[in-house]
C-alpha cells in the first residue's frame, strides 16, 4: 500500500498485518487493544499516512461516537471555556466533537440542530439563545436524540446544568452591602433567563436586607451579541438623575460591566473601594480577561469548568445506559475579590 494514497481501513489492516476489527476498535478507543498492538498501529500510521474516514466508519454503528455542541458565540469567553473543556474531556473517552455556533441568531440556531442531527450524534450539548430559540424545533430534536443543555436555562423540565443566579446574585449583594452602599443594578434586555433570574434574585435579596431594589436600565431594547458596546453606551447615556446617590453598581455578567467601566472612565468617574472613588463596580460570571481590565472587576465566578464536566460525563455516560438527569443541576458562584469594589 503507498504512502498517502487513498487508503480504505480494510487496506490499511491489511498492510500492518491486523484483522479490521481490531484496527477499528483502536480509533474508536486507543486503550481498548494491547499496547503492543497500538504500537504497531500507530507505525502503520506514520509508515503510510492513514487517517480514518470518521463518517464512513459510523455507517455500520447505531449512531456515530461524536458528541455535538451548540453555543451562541465561539468568541465569548465563557463559551469558549465550555467548549474547551467538553472537548477534552470526551476526547479521553473516543469521541469526536462537532462544533456549532448559532451566532445568536434563531435560524442558525435551528440548522445547527439540523446539521448534527444529520450526523446522527450520541449527544448534543447546547447552550440555547434563550427567548429567541425555537423551542418546538429543539423539542423535536430531543426526540431523536438526547440533548443537556447548559449556561441559560431554556425552560423548566428540560435537563439543565448551570449556576445558581440566586445565590451567585446572593452573595455579592450581601457583600457590597455589608462593605459599602447598596448596589444598584445595572442590567441588560432579557435575551434569556439568567438575565430575568439575576435581576429577580437581586430585588428579592435587596428587598430582605431591608433596602430598596434599584434598577438603572429598565428598559427592554433590542440587543445582539456585542454586550460591551451596550454597556458602554447605555452608561454614557443614562439620565443623570438616575445616577443620583448611587455609590455602588452591580452588572449582569462581566462583559457588560467592561463597557461600563470604559463609560465610567469616559465619565471621569473614578472606580473602586475606598473614598477616594465615586463608584464600585462588581459583576458576574468570572470571565478570565475580568482580572486584566482597569480596574480589575470583582465579580461572582461560575464553575464553568464544573458545569462542562458534569455536561460530558452525562453525555458520554449515555453509551454506558446511564440516564440525563430529570432535575436541574445547580451550581454555587463564589466572590472573586478585585480592585473594583
Amino acid at each position: 500500500m503507498a504512502r498517502n494514497s487513498e487508503q480504505t481501513m480494510e487496506e490499511f489492516s491489511k498492510a500492518i498485518g491486523l484483522s479490521r476489527p481490531t484496527v477499528s476498535r483502536y480509533f474508536s478507543d486507543p486503550s481498548s487493544v494491547r499496547a503492543r498492538t497500538r504500537l504497531l498501529i500507530e507505525e502503520g500510521i506514520r509508515t503510510y499516512g492513514y487517517s480514518p474516514n470518521f463518517f464512513a466508519s459510523n455507517l455500520t454503528r447505531r449512531s456515530a461516537r461524536a458528541i455535538g455542541i451548540i453555543v451562541p458565540s465561539i468568541i465569548d469567553a465563557f463559551f469558549g471555556e465550555l467548549v474547551s473543556t467538553i472537548e477534552l474531556l470526551v476526547e479521553e473517552r473516543g469521541y469526536l466533537t462537532v462544533l456549532q455556533s448559532s451566532h445568536n441568531d434563531a435560524t442558525m440556531e435551528r440548522r445547527a440542530l439540523g446539521r448534527l442531527l444529520s450526523m446522527d450524534v450520541a449527544g448534543i450539548a447546547m447552550a440555547p439563545l434563550g427567548f429567541s430559540s425555537d423551542i418546538e424545533a429543539i423539542e423535536k430534536a430531543m426526540r431523536q436524540v438526547p440533548i443537556v443543555f447548559m449556561d441559560s436555562r431554556l425552560r423548566e423540565g428540560l435537563p439543565y446544568v448551570g449556576t445558581d443566579n440566586r445565590q451567585s446574585i446572593s452573595i455579592m449583594v450581601d457583600y457590597l452591602c455589608r462593605s459599602g452602599s447598596p448596589p444598584a443594578l445595572f442590567t441588560m434586555p432579557a435575551v434569556n433567563a439568567n438575565v430575568m433570574e439575576r435581576r429577580e434574585a437581586y430585588r428579592l435579596r435587596m428587598t430582605a436586607l431591608g433596602h430598596e431594589p434599584r434598577i438603572l436600565n429598565p428598559e427592554d431594547e433590542r440587543l445582539g451579541d456585542d454586550y460591551e458596546r451596550y454597556g458602554y453606551e447605555r452608561f454614557l447615556t443614562l439620565p443623570p438623575e438616575r445616577l443620583a446617590g448611587v455609590r455602588s453598581i452591580l452588572c449582569p455578567n462581566d462583559r457588560v460591566a467592561l463597557g461600563l467601566l470604559a463609560a465610567a472612565k469616559r465619565l471621569g468617574l473614578s472606580v473602586g473601594s475606598g473614598p477616594d472613588h465615586d463608584l464600585r463596580v462588581a459583576s458576574h460570571d468570572g470571565q478570565r480577561f475580568g482580572a486584566f481590565a482597569s480596574p480589575s472587576l470583582t465579580t461572582s465566578a461560575q464553575d464553568t469548568k464544573a458545569i462542562a464536566e458534569i455536561v460530558a460525563r452525562i453525555l458520554v455516560g449515555l453509551e454506558t445506559g446511564d440516564q440525563v438527569p430529570e432535575t436541574d443541576v445547580l451550581l454555587s458562584g463564589t466572590i472573586v475579590f478585585r480592585d473594583s469594589a
